[in-house]
C-alpha cells in the first residue's frame, strides 16, 4: 500500500512539464481575475454591503488562484528535482 502511494506521488510530480505549466497559468489567471475584481469593486462601487461582498469574492478568487499557482509551481520544482537526482544515480 505504501509503495503504491509513493509510486503515485512520483508519477504525479514527474508528469509532463506542459501540464504543470498549464496549471500554473490557470492559477495566475485566477489571481489576476481576482485582483481586477478587487480593483473594480473598490473603484466603481460605493461603500456598501454590495462592495464588501464583491471585495470578499474577489479576494477568494485571487487567493484560490495564488494557491493554485503556487501548488503548480511546487509541482514543477519537485518534478525537476526528482528528475535531476534520478539521473545522477545512474
Amino acid at each position: 500500500m505504501r509503495r503504491q502511494w509513493i509510486q503515485a506521488l512520483k508519477q504525479h510530480y514527474t508528469g509532463s512539464l506542459a501540464q504543470g505549466f498549464q496549471q500554473f497559468r490557470q492559477g495566475v489567471s485566477l489571481f489576476f481575475l481576482g485582483m481586477v475584481g478587487l480593483y473594480s469593486a473598490s473603484q466603481l462601487l460605493e461603500p456598501s454591503l454590495a462592495q464588501e461582498i464583491a471585495v470578499l469574492c474577489s479576494l477568494l478568487v485571487g487567493g484560490a488562484g495564488f494557491a493554485w499557482a503556487m501548488m503548480a509551481h511546487l509541482r514543477m520544482l519537485i518534478g525537476r528535482l526528482i528528475r535531476f537526482f534520478s539521473r545522477s544515480d545512474r
